[in-house]
């Protein structure tokens, strides 16, 4: 298994920035100080339990997470050598766990497989954490291409704060204590899923259920883009959701989009481009490019998740 934090920031800010009008460096204390840090609590932790493991543990620091993920994108299609994506029971992922209140500990990505709701509530009370468990393995985070490539997957957060990709994300405001319990807890959760003979139980999430007026935010596909790409024009799919259009018109992991609605798609931007327009129940074609050849493929639009 494998358990991972990204390590790098936003430099002097730039468009990723919720201060806009500041150069000052962002440190990122919690966004991702606090993962990075508490990975190597838990290394340092398991390194004196290595006899408790039936299973490899990895532990990984990603880069470019605020790119899109593409440190963790890139490992996904290239792993080391001596780990196999296939051979990956689990994926943990600590993303801004520094800020712990009120002992409240997100784990998202528990419907990635039934069995986390028999590990982690156990473990939370051990740790004195108040977790809420939910939400499939899509996310704004390096979790994201593991679940697309079939591993269940969670997401540690403490939660949002105002000085989010901003300046003041700095040491000063970090809840050392609290990260530590958090790495403890992630220890001891590496440790039971290692120490397991049976593999995690992998559930592909359904398609949300859309809400709103969809007509006035264009339509959906279902489709979670690979947004290292491999350098050819097009968008690089890093998988599709469960029961979505895209999914449902036979689009697949590891194709190329390179047209839709009639509309050549380059990179993102053009997908989002065709999407804005497009309206849910409307037919159209994808063109991919799959195994060396172009695949011609029917498909309706959905309603947009929301």
């Amino acid at each position: 298994m494998l358990v991972g934090a990204h390590y790098d920031h936003i430099g002097h800010g730039g468009a990723a920035s919720l201060a806009p009008d500041s150069h000052d460096i962002h440190n990122g204390a919690d966004d991702n100080a606090s993962g990075t840090a508490a990975l190597l609590a838990v290394g340092r932790q398991l390194a004196a339990r290595r006899a408790e493991l039936r299973r490899d543990v990895w532990l990984v620091s990603f880069s470019a997470e605020e790119e899109g993920a593409l440190g963790s994108t890139a490992f996904t299609r290239h792993p080391p050598s001596g780990l196999a994506l296939a051979d990956l029971t689990a994926m943990l992922n600590m993303d801004m766990v520094g800020r712990l209140r009120n002992d409240a500990l997100a784990a998202l990505g528990s419907e990635t497989a039934p069995e986390w709701n028999e590990l982690v509530p156990p473990l939370c009370l051990k740790h004195h954490l108040v977790c809420a468990l939910g939400g499939d393995g899509f996310g704004a985070s390096d979790q994201n291409p593991f679940y697309a490539a079939g591993a269940p997957v969670l997401q540690f957060f403490t939660g949002v704060h105002e000085d989010y990709h901003k300046p003041s994300d700095d040491v000063d405001k970090i809840n050392a204590e609290g990260g530590a319990r958090v790495a403890s807890l992630m220890a001891d959760l590496t440790a039971a899923v290692a120490d397991r003979p049976e593999r995690l139980t992998y559930k592909s999430a359904p398609a949300p259920v859309p809400a709103g007026d969809s007509r006035s935010a264009g339509a959906g596909l279902g489709t979670v883009p690979d947004y290292a790409g491999d350098g050819r024009p097009g968008v690089l799919l890093a998988g599709v959701r469960a029961g979505s259009a895209a999914e449902k018109g036979g689009l697949q992991r590891g194709d190329l989009l390179v047209e839709l609605a009639g509309t050549p798609v380059r990179e993102i931007h053009d997908l989002m481009f065709v999407l804005r327009r497009a309206k849910p129940g409307e037919k159209a074609l994808a063109i991919v490019e799959r195994g060396g050849s172009r695949v011609t493929l029917a498909i309706t639009f959905e309603a947009p998740r929301r």
